[in-house]
C-alpha cells in the first residue's frame, strides 16, 4: 500500500499544473500584445484621419473636386482599415481559451487565416488607395506650392512610403509569426 501511496503523492506533486498554467499565461500575454498592437494601429490611423481632415478644413479642400476625391480615397482608406481593424479584434476577442484543445485550435486557425487575408490583401489594397490619393493631390501642391517645397513633399512622401511599408511588413511578419506559434503551442 505505501508504493501506490508514494506514486499517488509523487503525481500529485508533479508541476505539471504549474506548467499548464504558466503556458496559459504565456498564451495570454502573446494574445495581448497582438491586441494591444491593434489597438496602438487604429489610434495612429485615427489620428491621421483627423490631421486629413483638419488639413481639408485648413486649406479650404473642399472647395475642388479632386482634392476631394485625393483626401477622401486617403481618409477612405483608413477609415476601411481601423474597421476591419476593429473588427479583427472583436474576432480575437471572441476566442475563448477555455474551450477543448480542437476548439481552441479551429478558432485561433480562423483567425490567423483572417489576418493572413487582412494582411496580405487588405493592407496592400489600403496603402495603394491611400496612395493614388496622395498622388491626385500632388498637381494640386505643385500649383499652390513653391517648387521646393513641392520636391520635398515629393521626395519626403516617396521615402516616407518606403519606410512605412518595410515597417508594416516587419510588423505584420511578427504578428503572423506569433499567431502561428501559438496555433502550434496547442
Amino acid at each position: 500500500m505505501n508504493n501506490f501511496e508514494d506514486l499517488q503523492n509523487k503525481w500529485q506533486s508533479q508541476s505539471a499544473v504549474n506548467a499548464t498554467e504558466d503556458g496559459f499565461q504565456a498564451l495570454l500575454k502573446s494574445v495581448k500584445s497582438i491586441e494591444q498592437k491593434q489597438r496602438t494601429g487604429n489610434i495612429v490611423q485615427t489620428i491621421t484621419i483627423i490631421i486629413l481632415i483638419a488639413f481639408l478644413i485648413y486649406v479650404s479642400g473642399y472647395k475642388s473636386a479632386s482634392f476631394m476625391l485625393g483626401i477622401g480615397l486617403m481618409i477612405g482608406s483608413l477609415v476601411v482599415r481601423i474597421a476591419i481593424e476593429m473588427y479583427s479584434l472583436k474576432k480575437l476577442r471572441s476566442i475563448s481559451f477555455s474551450k477543448e484543445s480542437n476548439t481552441f485550435r479551429n478558432d485561433l486557425t480562423s483567425y490567423y487565416s483572417f489576418r493572413k487575408y487582412t494582411h496580405y490583401l487588405i493592407t496592400p489594397l489600403a496603402i495603394i488607395i491611400y496612395t493614388v490619393g496622395f498622388i491626385i493631390l500632388l498637381p494640386l501642391f505643385k500649383a499652390t506650392l513653391s517648387h521646393g517645397f513641392y520636391l520635398y513633399i515629393l521626395c519626403s512622401s516617396v521615402v516616407f512610403l518606403v519606410v512605412f511599408s518595410v515597417f508594416i511588413y516587419k510588423q505584420i511578419q511578427k504578428e503572423l509569426s506569433k499567431l502561428k506559434e501559438l496555433q502550434m503551442k496547442d
